[in-house]
């Protein structure tokens, strides 16, 4: 594998933490995607294996998107590989395994935009702060 810089893997996971407080909590979505319970998610008080699998996420991605854009020297080009990483190859497969599930059409509109967003941020993230 090849080296990844420690302050990019840290604001990834500093911005999907932000960005899924946002997303998740009552801010935006909070009425849409409950718990089984009837409640909101409440982002602020996740466990140690969430915490594990946004950091395990942020690495992989932050890797993946760094092999991707060894050739883009600009924030439009990061754009673009975010977008297209972030729909076909991370958003889609992940919103028809969800649908399978019984996962109501609302929520995996929902979950697709941030799964693409959290791409595009990892993106320019990589390329502002991989590159120095």
């Amino acid at each position: 594998m090849g080296k990844i810089n420690i302050f990019t893997l840290l604001t990834t996971v500093i911005v999907q933490f932000v960005v899924g407080y946002m997303w998740f909590g009552t801010h935006l979505f909070g009425d849409v995607v409950t718990t089984g319970g009837g409640h909101g998610i409440d982002f602020l008080k996740m466990d140690v294996i969430s915490l594990l699998l946004i950091v395990l996420s942020s690495y992989g991605l932050t890797h993946v998107l760094g092999k991707l854009l060894t050739g883009v020297k600009d924030v439009g080009g990061a754009l673009k590989t975010g977008l297209t990483v972030g729909s076909f190859a991370i958003g889609l497969p992940m919103v028809m395994l969800l649908n399978l599930m019984g996962i109501s059409h609302i929520v995996l509109l929902v979950v697709f935009t941030y799964t693409v967003l959290i791409t595009i941020l990892t993106s320019i993230v990589v390329i502002k702060l991989g590159k120095a």
